[in-house]
């Protein structure tokens, strides 16, 4: 007998079935977790704050699918919008069960009485992914080009001579731990929260940034933190630029936040930055280097392309406006 939609059962994600869980969830994301990751970001999320945790299990009591919809994330909660994710065994797509977990989100997503509702899709998924989403009602909100970088191949050899004239200019580029301290604390947080909202993003899409106390757990205890990755510039006491890793369940790394004030552009610090945090990778033995940017920032994909990073494939951004 055929297997149809109907034939699975869809129930909260238990305790027990987290590992599971998060290994269908990697499969189908460019932001790999594991069970300590994931369960330190809970502890950012309010506790008023709804999150939707979904799996799925055939008839035989296989786990086949998962669904995971919150309103935020690392501590910053979306302005009328949730943000989703789906997954289905890949021996178990095309039978009904990505769309009925889809139907849950929004579901969620309406008792939530959010606006719009957002998804990513990485290209290779597209051919089954997209007809789906588009006969449901999403389209494509933006893309993100997904790059990757073996660190030992980088040439570095004009890092010192870089943060030299920086240095001339009044500009200081440093490892974070060597300045760390609450007032440094504090204006890392400037910095970020301003870099953040200067990242090419659609108008429409807003968020409330995450208190002080929840930024500093977020950036120096998550169990990803790799603190002494973390490079700055500052102009006086100001951190006006800023890279840092995050390590990979597999022992890679991937690239936190990197940006530079806008007033501090055009100067060379972004690069100086990333060179740093190159020569760390090198120094610390890690093997690949994994970074995103928006597929329409030609000035941060350029670097990214002399400091060695070789694009993959692109992370799609699909939304639906939900009816009010």
């Amino acid at each position: 007998m055929a297997t149809t939609s109907t034939d699975f059962s869809i129930r909260q994600l238990e305790p027990r079935d987290l590992d599971q869980w998060l290994e269908l969830g990697n499969q189908v994301t460019a932001y790999p977790s594991d069970r300590a990751s994931f369960l330190f970001n809970e502890t950012l999320r309010a506790a008023s704050e709804p999150a939707l945790r979904l799996s799925a299990w055939n008839p035989a009591g296989a786990f086949v699918g998962m669904a995971d919809a919150t309103l935020g994330d690392e501590g910053e909660v979306l302005t009328d919008r949730a943000r989703a994710s789906v997954a289905v065994v890949p021996s178990f797509r095309r039978l009904g069960l990505g769309e009925r977990l889809i139907h849950e989100v929004e579901r969620f997503a309406r008792e939530a009485k959010v606006r719009w509702i957002e998804g990513e899709v990485l290209e290779v998924n597209l051919p089954f992914s997209a007809p789906l989403l588009t006969r449901l009602g999403y389209h494509e909100l933006e893309r993100y080009q997904l790059s990757v970088q073996d660190p030992a191949t980088v040439n570095l050899s004009g890092l010192e001579a870089l943060r030299e004239r920086l240095q001339q200019e009044g500009i200081e580029t440093t490892a974070f731990p060597a300045i760390d301290s609450e007032a440094s604390r504090q204006s890392l947080y400037r910095c970020t929260l301003s870099i953040w909202r200067d990242m090419p993003h659609e108008p429409h899409v807003d968020w409330r940034d995450p208190p002080f106390g929840v930024f500093e757990r977020n950036q120096f205890d998550r169990p990803a933190a790799l603190a002494d990755s973390l490079f700055v510039a500052r102009d006086g006491d100001e951190i006006v630029g800023l890279t840092y890793f995050l390590r990979r369940p597999n022992g890679d790394a991937e690239v936190g936040d990197t940006g530079v004030l806008r007033s501090h552009r055009r100067r060379g610090i972004g690069r100086v930055l990333k060179m740093m945090a190159s020569r760390y990778a090198v120094e610390h033995g890690i093997k690949q280097v994994f970074t995103d940017n928006r597929a329409d920032n030609a000035g941060m994909l350029a670097i990214n392309r002399e400091l060695g990073f070789s694009p993959g494939e692109q992370l799609v951004i699909f939304e639906k406006t939900l009816a009010p």
